[in-house]
């Protein structure tokens, strides 16, 4: 595995963090579990907007494959992050797959707060194959750049990043989604 940065700590890649043979069982698993129309979260609750997400996805609540992510990325990951330490994955693992066409608009991605005060502070996003064009991950602050998906890289990002996932022109692109969980504050 091998660190790239982009953006200091706040946006990096780890290159190579799973093999082929791992990103394809992920696929055929979220091809087995069937995938719906992406939601985005507003004030008013999850709602179908295509005109700003029209990618589908699906989800797995799975203890185990976030216990062994966390301990691929544990040594990767930026820890204390504002004096909290980084604890885990949110087991909530969400596959989101883009066919041509398909996009998610400029936006930033939100925090899981669990009730004990567990919070996520960094999305984790593993792209899963690299055989279509387009589809790469663009941000916008400081200055534009875009992280090319290469299969089994991780991307680790500060939620705060206003980021985009460019229009996906031909293939289907497959990407892991996650959370790294921090302590509560104290």
């Amino acid at each position: 595995m091998r660190k790239e940065q982009y953006h200091y700590d706040y946006v990096y890649v780890i290159h190579d963090f799973l093999d082929e043979l791992e990103c394809k069982a992920y696929i055929a698993l979220a091809e087995s579990l069937g995938f719906d129309d992406a939601p985005i979260t507003t004030s008013a609750g999850a709602i179908i907007r295509k005109d700003v997400r029209n990618n589908t996805r699906v989800i797995k609540d799975d203890l185990e494959a976030g216990a062994d992510l966390w301990t691929r990325a544990e040594p990767w990951v930026v820890s204390p992050w504002r004096s909290r330490r980084a604890i885990g994955l949110n087991e909530r693992l969400r596959f989101y797959r883009y066919e041509p066409g398909q996009t998610f608009a400029p936006h930033y991605d939100g925090a899981f707060e669990r009730e004990n005060g567990e919070r996520s502070e960094f999305t984790f996003l593993v792209y899963l194959n690299d055989e279509f064009t387009g589809g790469s991950t663009g941000f916008f602050q400081p200055g534009r750049f875009h992280v090319q998906p290469k299969t089994g890289s991780l991307l680790l990002f500060h939620h705060p990043q206003l980021h985009e996932g460019a229009v996906v022109e031909s293939g289907t692109k497959y990407v892991l989604r996650s959370d790294v969980m921090y302590e509560p504050q104290m």
